[in-house]
């Protein structure tokens, strides 16, 4: 794969690796595989992402409520309605020092250590930088994806140890995809389609190792959790990556969190990432 690059313009293009970094993210949660961005304009060799199955719940017959018996009451007694069966209420806790982030328009928050700044893909910002560094041409398949109904469920992304890039290390990312209209799906079909998607989409970085994805139970909500390990190796970066999920069903959607750092971090990112993921939940 050509790359377009000239060496001295290797160090600005660093600034770009958090994109990539992030569209990996996404292809391992098994959440981005819609994403049309051409990887080739990147300064490193990696592959096109993959496409991964749309995710299409079982549908599940609608329950035909049957009344409750009512009590007859004995002379002198007043009649007690049956108790409804509760809806599970997010029990989240907010560390010390973690700045709470909310999004209105996806319907979730979740809060952030310190060192964690937004990284906005749309911003003027974003887009004059890869103007600077001449890549204003690749992120028009980009931009597209963002504007399609697929990128308007790419929720916040905040990244931390960006200086660490110049050095030719990873960033630390954290990012939310939600899928919408999922009624009916249960942790064991989610568990069965994230378990597909990430298998689907770990050729893109080389060798992966999935370390664990079960069913869990995140804050209260029913989900799937998991992690991997992606060694990047054979995509021409001397690097892997550790990435950590858990995807909370909740409002007839699936709020996917993904965090990720470089694994020699693991020790010590991945009890934050654990903080992160227990103030996550749906508003």
């Amino acid at each position: 794969m050509k790359n377009p690059f000239r060496s001295g313009d290797r160090g600005n293009s660093k600034l770009l690796l958090a994109t990539a970094l992030i569209v990996a993210v996404l292809a391992l949660a098994g959440c981005g595989g819609a994403l049309p961005f051409d990887l080739s304009q990147l300064p490193f060799d990696i592959p096109f992402m993959q496409a991964t199955p749309t995710f299409t719940p079982t549908p599940v017959p609608t329950p035909t409520n049957t009344p409750e018996p009512t009590p007859t009451p004995k002379p002198g007694e007043t009649p007690v309605p049956p108790t409804p069966t509760p809806v599970p209420t997010p029990q989240v806790t907010i560390p010390s020092g973690f700045t709470p982030v909310v999004d209105e328009t996806l319907g979730y928050s979740l809060a952030v250590p310190r060192g964690y700044s937004p990284f906005d893909l749309r911003s003027p910002q974003f887009q004059n930088m890869a103007n600077t560094v001449g890549m204003g041409d690749a992120m028009a398949p980009l931009n597209d994806f963002l504007d399609s109904p697929d990128g308007e469920n790419l929720g916040v992304i905040y990244a931390a140890d960006l200086m660490g890039m110049m050095f030719g290390g990873l960033p630390t990312v954290a990012n939310v995809f939600v899928i919408p209209n999922a009624p009916g799906v249960t942790p064991e079909s989610l568990l069965d389609f994230l378990e597909a998607n990430m298998s689907a989409n770990a050729s893109m970085l080389g060798d992966v190792e999935i370390r664990d994805l079960n069913t869990a139970v995140i804050n209260n909500m029913p989900g799937v959790t998991g992690s991997a390990v992606a060694d990047l190796a054979s995509v021409g970066m001397d690097a892997k990556l550790f990435a950590k999920v858990a995807a909370v069903i909740a409002n007839d959607n699936i709020y996917v969190l993904t965090l990720a750092t470089q694994e020699s971090n693991m020790a010590s990112k991945e009890p934050e990432f654990d903080q992160i993921i227990g103030s996550f939940r749906p508003e």
